[in-house]
């Protein structure tokens, strides 16, 4: 069984089938895009946090590894705000 499906059932009660699932990641990314691309409106951020985490993807089928980059501050309110996040090369300072 794929792991898509058990993940679904697990999930939903019910089977999803990958090609389901890529059509509604097609479909999300386009918000996605539009949420990383957005205009930072929440004033000055006194404290910006930068972490990755690296995860193991199939493309294409074949799998390698990802590093996830996030960018997480705290606002004047003191809030935190999901700034941004990328896929990177590799979890450090050039990236």
């Amino acid at each position: 069984m794929h792991r898509v499906e058990d993940i679904t059932e697990t999930l939903w009660g019910s089977k999803v089938s990958p090609a389901t699932i890529s059509e509604l990641n097609k479909k999300a990314y386009v918000h996605i895009e539009d949420w990383r691309n957005r205009p930072l409106q929440g004033g000055r951020y006194p404290y910006v946090y930068v972490d990755g985490i690296y995860l193991r993807r199939n493309w294409g089928g074949e799998y390698e590894n990802v590093a996830i980059l996030v960018a997480i501050a705290v606002n004047d309110d003191g809030f935190h705000e999901v700034l941004g996040a990328a896929e990177g090369m590799k979890e450090d300072k050039a990236s």
